[in-house]
C-alpha cells in the first residue's frame, strides 16, 4: 500500500523537487546537470565499452564514497566498466575525473520515469549500492529490467525507522528486491533477515574498515600546530551541541590547569559554520580555557586547546591523541569510532550507539568504553596520567579494527562470483 501511494505521489514529488530547486542550490544544480551528465555517461559508454561489463556503484555522497574506494581499486578493469554515480553536487564536482572508475555521473532523483530511463540508457549488469542509500523506484525497476541488485556494507539496526507500523512492509518489499545483500556481521545479518530471506544475506565484513586502515597508513603529518605533535592529546571528534554540557560537566571535574604544554585538548567540531563554532568558544570561556582556532593559531602566544576549523581531517587529527571522545552519543548516535581505534586511541562515547554495529562490539569486547554523563567522562580523561592503562586500550581498539580487515575482497568474490 505503501509503495502505491509513492507511486501515485510520484508527480507531486517532482513538483516539490522544482519548487525546492528555486531556493537551494544542490537540488538546482543537480536538476540541470543530471541529464547532461547521464548523456555523456552514455557516450563514453559507447567509446569505450568493448566487450565489458557495466557496472554500476552508487554512493550518496562523501561518506559512501570513501566506504566504496578499497572496493573499487581491486575490480578487475579489464573485465568490467565501472560506472560510479553521486547525488550530491558536492562530492561530484569534486570526485566527477576520479581514476578509480570509468566514467561518474549524477544518480537520478527517486521517479518511476527517471528511473526507467536511466538503466533503459545505461544498461548495467549490476546495480551497487552501499550503506544506507536505498532508492524504492531503481530499485524495483533495475530488477524489473533484470539488473542484477546489489547492497554491500549493508546497515539496520533494530530501532530503525525501516521497522515502523506502517513502514515494513514496504521496507520489506524493498529488501526483498536485492538479489544479494552483503553485511558485516551476525547480528547485522540477524535484523536484516527480518525483511529479507535468509538465503540472500551473506556475512562479508564492511569495506569501512579496509578504507580507515589504508588511511591511516597514508594521512598527512602536517595538520595541525607542531607544539601539538609533541605533547599527549585528548581529542574531541565530531562534537555536535548535544555533546557541550556532558563535556562542560567533564571540563568542571578536571579544572582549568588540567591542560598545558604536555597535555592539550584537540576539539573537532562535527561542523564549522560560525553557529557550530561559536558555542564552543563560550563554553572554553567559561571555563577559563586558553584556546585558538587552526585557522589563525599562532605558536608563540600558545593556547593548550585547539578547535579544528577545517572539514575533512578528523580521520587522520586521531594520530595526534591518545584518547578519542567521539560525539553524538548523547542524542543521534554515535559518529565513527573506528576511525580513533585505528590510530590506537582509547575510544570513548555516549550511551546512544545502537545505531553502529561496531560500537556495539566495541563495547562488548571492552575495546570502547561507554560513559553516561559528564562525570565519567572526567574520570575516564583523567586516566591519561595512566599511560599503561591507556596504551591497553588503545591497542585493544587497534586489534579491533585491525582483524576486521580484507572485507573489500570478500565483498568483491561474492560480487563477481
Amino acid at each position: 500500500i505503501v509503495f502505491i501511494i509513492y507511486t501515485l505521489f510520484s508527480p507531486l514529488i517532482f513538483i516539490l523537487i522544482l519548487i525546492s530547486s528555486t531556493f537551494n542550490s544542490k537540488i538546482r544544480r543537480h536538476l540541470l546537470c543530471v541529464s547532461k551528465s547521464v548523456k555523456y555517461a552514455k557516450i563514453k559508454i559507447n567509446e569505450q565499452k568493448k566487450h565489458k561489463e557495466i557496472i554500476l556503484f552508487h554512493a550518496a555522497s562523501s561518506g559512501e564514497f570513501e566506504q566504496l574506494k578499497p572496493i573499487l581499486s581491486k575490480v578487475n578493469r579489464e573485465k568490467y566498466f565501472i560506472l560510479l554515480t553521486f547525488f550530491s553536487p558536492t562530492i561530484f564536482e569534486k570526485e566527477k575525473q576520479n581514476s578509480l572508475v570509468d566514467i561518474v555521473c549524477y544518480h537520478p532523483f527517486d521517479l518511476p520515469w527517471s528511473a526507467f530511463l536511466f538503466f533503459f540508457k545505461i544498461k548495467p549488469k549490476k546495480y551497487i549500492i552501499t550503506r544506507h542509500d536505498i532508492w524504492p523506484f531503481h530499485l524495483v525497476i533495475a530488477k524489473f529490467l533484470s539488473i542484477e541488485t546489489i547492497f554491500i556494507n549493508a546497515n539496520l539496526y533494530d530501532n530503525s525507522f525501516r521497522f515502523k507500523r506502517g513502514l515494513k512492509s514496504f521496507n520489506r518489499l524493498l529488501f526483498n528486491q536485492f538479489d544479494l545483500i552483503l553485511t558485516g556481521s551476525e547480528n547485522l545479518k540477524n535484523i536484516i533477515k527480518k525483511l529479507s530471506p535468509d538465503s540472500n544475506v551473506v556475512i562479508t565484513g564492511d569495506s569501512r574498515f579496509d578504507q580507515v586502515i589504508e588511511r591511516s597508513l597514508k594521512s598527512d603529518n602536517n595538520l595541525i600546530p607542531k607544539s601539538f605533535k609533541n605533547s599527549r592529546n585528548i581529542i574531541l571528534g565530531s562534537i555536535v551541541n548535544s555533546d557541550l554540557e556532558v563535556i562542560s560537566k567533564a571540563l568542571k571535574q578536571l579544572g582549568n590547569s588540567f591542560f598545558n604544554k604536555r597535555l592539550q585538548l584537540i576539539i573537532v567540531p562535527h561542523e564549522v559554520q560560525e553557529k557550530d563554532l561559536s558555542p564552543i568558544e563560550n563554553l572554553l570561556i567559561k571555563k577559563r580555557l586558553h584556546y585558538q582556532r587552526l585557522s589563525n593559531y599562532d605558536e608563540i602566544n600558545h593556547a593548550p586547546v585547539l578547535i579544528i576549523d577545517k572539514v575533512g581531517i578528523l580521520p587522520d587529527l586521531y594520530k595526534y591523541a591518545k584518547i578519542a571522545y567521539v560525539g553524538a552519543g548523547f542524542s543521534t548516535g554515535v559518529h565513527s569510532v573506528i576511525e580513533p581505534a585505528v590510530h590506537k586511541c582509547a575510544v570513548i562515547y555516549g550511551p546512544y550507539f545502537d545505531i553502529l554495529d561496531e560500537a556495539i562490539e566495541m563495547a562488548e569486547n571492552k575495546s570502547g568504553t561507554v560513559v553516561n554523563n559528564g562525570n565519567e567522562l572526567g574520570l575516564f580523561f583523567k586516566k591519561i596520567s595512566n599511560i599503561k592503562e591507556i596504551e591497553i586500550l588503545g591497542e585493544r581498539a587497534y586489534k579491533y579494527v585491525i582483524n576486521k580487515q580484507n572485507a573489500s575482497e570478500r565483498i568483491l568474490n561474492e560480487i563477481f562470483v
